[in-house]
Order: structure tokens, then C-alpha cells, then sequence
């Protein structure tokens, strides 16, 4: 590398071989580049020697290294800027050369480079430093720690002329997130087509001590999928680990007519309302639950929130048993004396109120989700080892699926005492609350006649030859003492 300090050329000689997901960084042309996945997989390093490449390749060009603290920016980010990633000395980023740097003013935390080329290294803990910045560059350390508001105002300071306007974000997986709707969820749209992964398991780091990743072995097995495989799926915090969409979504199947259906309604005006449609069956001994449909909105008025229930009643072909809906909905207008119930029932949705006890209604929620080695896939009837639930999704019941995993609790801060009170972060979470509220009514699951033998499995045939038998007894009992 060279940079230029009047007339007279420096050369700056520095010691990096990049891993291969570490050139994949370095190489790709996208504005914005994502580098993610376990602990110890050179993020840091890359991004540390990605934007000082920039610097000095875009002479008077003004980046930005940031983090959400400054103690974590400097203990972490800024360390490793300056002095490498400690990792094989004979490849891994050995940090800023000396001789590169022109000043460095700490008290305003800016670096000057010999080629005219400014650095940056402020906290992302007061957006109103950035007002006036204007950038060539940006990066972001642990980005999973600051809001998608943070990175989309760091993307309008990107202004700068003969400047590269690229930004780089370094994170650990923190489950259904903003990051992983740009970089995974909608990755290749057209509102993301300039974003770019790279994705890099603890593993593909050969540099790490033999021992390291064999150290953490006995660590819960979310912990490990989440730090040390990168997983998008497994967060701290998660209400729901349970939830697998390999194992809970399924293809829509016809709704039977002897299924129990329910609705179950969370109202929202200003925040999206969201109904979710359910039915409940049984079927090899157990009791399973299909959500079949769903509707998310926010901002319409009640009626045109009850005329899309209608609508779909007649679509599905369905009578439910019952809507209940949040119990808040039942508070009276002190002028009026109406509530949002009356509204639901002059419109022709019927409906009853929810019980209030949220904790109880996660419990309940997670039994539903949780696989069981002697319950019986629905539709197969077949035993998988890990067990099946007896809860699942139709694949078109998008938002579900997203906020189901994305559920957590509400972070505590670090002065809270152990037992303090567990609560869910209120975020995302109209849908899950509605299919609580329908699991908390303990619904009656509705039972196949006895006409219809199932064929599918012969344990399923089994089963249902077994009933038969019984109902036959009972019957010849009743006649033989004269009942029927």
C-alpha cells in the first residue's frame, strides 16, 4: 500500500493475509457489506483493515469506526484498529501502522492519516453528533446492538465526493433482526440489492487454539448454534427456542368439516391488529392445533377489521366456535360508554374477552410448541425421534412465523436483581398474543368419525380399530339393558 504526503510517496507495508471469508469482504463491490456469524471468526480484524485500506486508497476521505459505547468502542473496536486482531502474526491484521498516521487528537478522538484521509471513532449513543458528519465511510461494530434507525442515519452522511460511500457492519446473529431481514430475509430485493453476507461459522477461523471450541462443548446447545455456528434462529432472550420452521410450518392442507375452528383477535388502532384463525383436531390420541390463516393492519377501523373476518369465514368455509380478543378491548369510553367489544358486535363479530395472565399464556404456548417423542406427526402419523408437536403453521401465515421466534424478553439492565420480574419485550407481538389467547381457552378439538377408518399408517389404523371396539361394546351393553 501507498499513500502520498506532499509529493513525496510512503510506502506503508503491512503484514495481512486474509482468511477466505475475510477476502470475501475485502473483494466485494456492494455499498454495504455485512460480515457475521461465531465468536472468533476474524470480523473484527477484517473490519478493522477493510476501512484503513479505504482511508488510505481515497486520499481526504472522512470515515467514521463506531460502536453503541464508547468503553466498548475503545476496549474492543478500537484496540483491535490500533493493534491487531492477535491472531497468526504472520497473517492475521497486525493493526494500524505508526507510520501511516499523521495525528491523533484523543480528547476529539480523530485520527489523521499522512495522506490527508480522516478517522473518526465515536459512540453511537448520541445520534445528535452525527448531524453534520459527512462521510466517505462508515463502520459499525456489533451492529446487532444499535437500531436499524442508527445504520439508515449513517447511510444519509454518506456524502462525501472521491470518497468510496460504503458501509460495513460487524455483528453476531441476534435472531429475526433488522440485519437479518436486509441480509437474509429480503436479501437480492430491489430495496437490498446493493447489501451484501458474508457469513463465517467459529470453525472457519484455523488460526484459533486447538482446544477452543472443544472448551465450550458442555454450553446449552442454543448457546452454541447461536455464538459459535452464527445462527439467525437462536437468540438470548428467546421466548420460544422450541419454534423450528423446518418442523412447524407446513403446506396448507383442506379443512376438514368435523375440525373446530377459533379466532382469536388482538385490536390495535395506532399498532397493527392481527387475528389469527385456528383449528383444533384430534387425531392418534392427541389433540394438535393448525393455524390456518391470519390478518395483520394496522390503522383501519373496527368495522373494516370485522368485515375482513366475515370475509374470510365465507372464504375458509368456516363457523368458529368462538373469537376472543385482548381484554383491554372491553374497557368503556368514559364519554361513551362503549367499548371496542361493542364495536366487534355491532358489526358482527361476536366476540369475548381474553384472560389477562400473559405469563401463563407463554407457558401455554410453548407446551403446544414443544415436540414430544410419543406424539405422532398429524398427518403421517409417523414417530420422529426428537418427537412432534402438536402445534403448527400453514406457510402462507407469514407474520407468525416471523414473530413467533422473534418473541424475547425484555432485557434487563445490568443493576436488575436475579428474580426480577420477567416481562416480553412489547415489540412485534399482536399476533402471538392473539394465538395465546386462543390457546388459553382450552378449546375442545374436534373428533373424526368413526366411519372414516384412517389408512394412512397402520398404527393410525390400529388405533381407531381399538375405539371402534369400545364404541361397539358400549352399544351392545346399552341394548342388552334395554336403552336404545
Amino acid at each position: 500500500m501507498k499513500a502520498s504526503i506532499h509529493t513525496e510517496p510512503i510506502e506503508v507495508v503491512i503484514k495481512y493475509d486474509p482468511l477466505p471469508k475475510q477476502r470475501e469482504l475485502h473483494v466485494s463491490p456492494k455499498k454495504y457489506k455485512f460480515f457475521g456469524g461465531g465468536f472468533g471468526n476474524g470480523k473484527t480484524s477484517a473490519g478493522c483493515a477493510e476501512v484503513f485500506t479505504l482511508a488510505l486508497e481515497y486520499p481526504g476521505c472522512a470515515g467514521l469506526i463506531s460502536r453503541k459505547t464508547r468503553p466498548e468502542l475503545l476496549a474492543t473496536t478500537m484496540e483491535t484498529f490500533w493493534n491487531g486482531g492477535g491472531g497468526n502474526p504472520d497473517t492475521d491484521w497486525p493493526g494500524c501502522p505508526q507510520e501511516a498516521v499523521r495525528s491523533h487528537n484523543k480528547s476529539q478522538s480523530r485520527i489523521e492519516l499522512i495522506n490527508g484521509s480522516v478517522i473518526h471513532y465515536w459512540p453511537l449513543d448520541d445520534p445528535s453528533k452525527l448531524t453534520n458528519l459527512n462521510l466517505g465511510w462508515f463502520l459499525i461494530d456489533q451492529a446487532e446492538e444499535v437500531s436499524e434507525e442508527m445504520f439508515m442515519m449513517l447511510q444519509g452522511r454518506l456524502r462525501q465526493l472521491n470518497a468510496p460511500r460504503q458501509g460495513i457492519c460487524l455483528f453476531n446473529p441476534n435472531g429475526h433482526d433488522w440485519i437479518w431481514k436486509r441480509v437474509v430475509s429480503d436479501y437480492g430485493t430491489a430495496t437490498y440489492r446493493d447489501h451484501m453476507l458474508v457469513h463465517a461459522k467459529t470453525s472457519d477461523n484455523p488460526n484459533l487454539p486447538v482446544d477452543y471450541i472443544d472448551s465450550f462443548k458442555n454450553y446449552p446447545e442454543a448457546w452454541r448454534k447461536r455464538f459459535f455456528e452464527g445462527s439467525f434462529d437462536v437468540f438470548t432472550g428467546q421466548i420460544w427456542p422450541e419454534f423450528d420452521p423446518q418442523l412447524h410450518v407446513i403446506n396448507p392442507l383442506p379443512l376438514e368439516d368435523w375440525w373446530e375452528t377459533a379466532e382469536g383477535i388482538d385490536h390495535g388502532r395506532r399498532n397493527p391488529t392481527a387475528v389469527v384463525w385456528a383449528a383444533f383436531f384430534s387425531r392418534f390420541g392427541h389433540n394438535y392445533c393448525f393455524v390456518i390463516d391470519e390478518h395483520y393492519q394496522a390503522g383501519w377501523r373496527v368495522k373494516k377489521h370485522a368485515d375482513k373476518i366475515l370475509r374470510n369465514r365465507a372464504e375458509l368455509g368456516i363457523s368458529p366456535l368462538w373469537t376472543v380478543i385482548d381484554a383491554s378491548a372491553s374497557q368503556k369510553d368514559p364519554n361513551t360508554e362503549r367499548s371496542v367489544i361493542d364495536e366487534y358486535w355491532d358489526h358482527g363479530v361476536s366476540v369475548v374477552p381474553s384472560d389477562r395472565h400473559k405469563i401463563a399464556r407463554i407457558a401455554r404456548v410453548a407446551e403446544w410448541l414443544t415436540p414430544d417423542p410419543d406424539v405422532p406427526h398429524p398427518i403421517t402419523g409417523e414417530f420422529r425421534e426428537d418427537g412432534c408437536p402438536r402445534l403448527y403453521f400453514y406457510k402462507h401465515c407469514l407474520n407468525l412465523i416471523e414473530h413467533v421466534p422473534q418473541y424475547r424478553w425484555k432485557p434487563q439492565p445490568p443493576t436488575a436483581e436475579e428474580d426480577a420480574k420477567e416481562e416480553p419485550l412489547k415489540k412485534d407481538d399482536h399476533d402471538v398474543d392473539a394465538l395465546g389467547y386462543l390457546l388459553m381457552m382450552r378449546p375442545e378439538p374436534g373428533t373424526k368419525p368413526f366411519t372414516h377408518d384412517p389408512v394412512e399408517d397402520p398404527r393410525a389404523s390400529a388405533y381407531w380399530k381399538q375405539w371402534q371396539k369400545k364404541i361397539d361394546r358400549k352399544h351392545e351393553g346399552r341394548t342388552k339393558a334395554g336403552v336404545d
